[in-house]
């Protein structure tokens, strides 16, 4: 796998995505590419006024970038941009998923506290138009929208990671009317980091008929990034919270078992990112530096923020609640080797898994994503794969192995 073919991967999906691209906001502000037909000259960007926001955009969305023989990427101008990717978790991550012939995976990986885009890498053995746009398009968020939920409730003050949760039902039940009722008797007590480690969906469904309310939930997802946005355009999914009209709705919802809410891997990603930045979502980036053909520097990118997505106290809790994930929870057994031993024992990785039947395309849905270390972050990540009836590879598998690439010999 060349650096070559990840660019080639990353433009393709901004022309499959964006029909007509415009930057409303750049220092041209000028349409870049009608529908068919390419600009009549080259944009010529005042670099030094270049917001980050702006040339993450332009990379993304804009027709007619190629790379230069060395790898980097040549711009309209005739400019040259370095990019941000990490080499090796690009190489590495694309054999394992060819290696595994899984129908559909993506890899995105981000630095929280700069916003580098370390790693996007998708593949299908069934569908290139799949593989090109998969990074930005919007799948059913499973489990993963337990975080949200959780955010809500940390945010009211009405709970912290180790507030007991109330429940009844085994964690993969999907019928709220057997999840039991407040004051009833009966219930299994557990600690919601627990329950979000085993992703218990009675625990959290519960927890939202007890604790919150959709006003709540509608307004911590938006902080989140949904229906906002938030990447300066719509070539991201970023759809609304659909309005439930009964409690049962409600819990289903906030235990992450409605099909309507989707979320674009970017978009997940860069959630994590803001968790292992104190709650701030970084401007993401795919451009180190830029600079003339002779190699004298014009860009340098600067790390800055986009939203205060939550606090630093819910971040900090939001993280703590999902260490047990990859030691006692759903993702364990990929985080063990075939005696037993944990792998990255001494890198502390805190995760969320998720599980859910897709329709577009059909398949089992697997999502990990998580932060590592998760006292200290310097990746966030997020895995998706997509399997038939037959399980190629799981979203936790791939997770780890981008682990052991990122920290090796660490």
């Amino acid at each position: 796998m060349t650096r070559k073919t990840v660019l080639y991967a990353i433009i393709i999906a901004g022309v499959c995505i964006s029909g007509a691209v415009f930057l409303t906001a750049s220092p041209t502000g000028k349409r870049l590419f009608g529908k068919d037909s390419a600009p009549a000259k080259p944009q010529l960007f005042r670099y030094a006024s270049l917001s980050g926001l702006d040339l993450f955009r332009y990379v993304c969305t804009t027709a007619g970038l190629t790379p230069s023989p060395g790898g980097d990427l040549l711009l309209q101008d005739g400019n040259i941009a370095r990019l941000s990717l990490h080499g090796d978790l690009q190489a590495g991550l694309r054999a394992v998923m060819e290696k595994s012939r899984v129908p559909y995976a993506v890899f995105i990986a981000i630095e929280p506290k700069t916003g580098r885009v370390l790693a996007s890498v998708s593949h299908s053995s069934l569908s290139t138009e799949w593989k090109n746009r998969a990074p930005f398009t919007g799948y059913p968020m499973a489990s993963l929208f337990k975080i949200v939920t959780a955010a809500a409730a940390f945010e009211s003050g009405k709970a912290n990671a180790l507030t007991p949760l109330h429940f009844r039902g085994r964690a993969s039940s999907e019928s709220p009317s057997r999840w039991g009722k407040p004051g009833r008797g009966g219930d299994t007590t557990i600690p919601l980091c627990n329950a979000m480690a085993r992703s218990v969906n009675p625990a959290f469904g519960r927890l939202a008929e007890e604790c919150l309310d959709i006003s709540m939930l509608a307004s911590t997802a938006k902080q989140f990034g949904f229906g906002t946005a938030p990447f300066g355009g719509n070539f991201i999914a970023t759809e609304e919270l659909p309005t439930p009209s009964t409690s049962g709705e409600l819990m289903r919802m906030a235990a992450g078992l409605d099909h309507r809410i989707k979320i674009s891997p970017f978009h997940v990603a860069m959630i994590f990112a803001a968790l292992g930045n104190g709650g701030t979502m970084p401007v993401p980036s795919f451009v180190d530096t830029i600079h003339k053909p002779g190699g004298k520097e014009i860009y340098q990118m600067k790390p800055s923020p986009l939203f205060t997505m939550t606090s630093p106290h819910v971040a900090g809790e939001l993280i703590r609640s999902m260490y047990g994930t990859v030691i006692t929870g759903t993702a364990k057994t990929a985080f063990r080797d075939s005696k037993g031993l944990r792998y990255h024992s001494l890198i502390p990785v805190a995760g969320k898994t998720g599980s859910i039947i897709g329709y577009d395309p059909r398949g089992h849905y697997n999502w990990f994503a998580g932060l590592a270390p998760a006292d200290n972050p310097r990746i966030a990540f997020v895995a998706l794969t997509i399997n038939g009836d037959l399980l190629r590879l799981r979203a936790p598998q791939l997770g780890r192995a981008a682990l052991d690439i990122f920290f090796a010999g660490k």
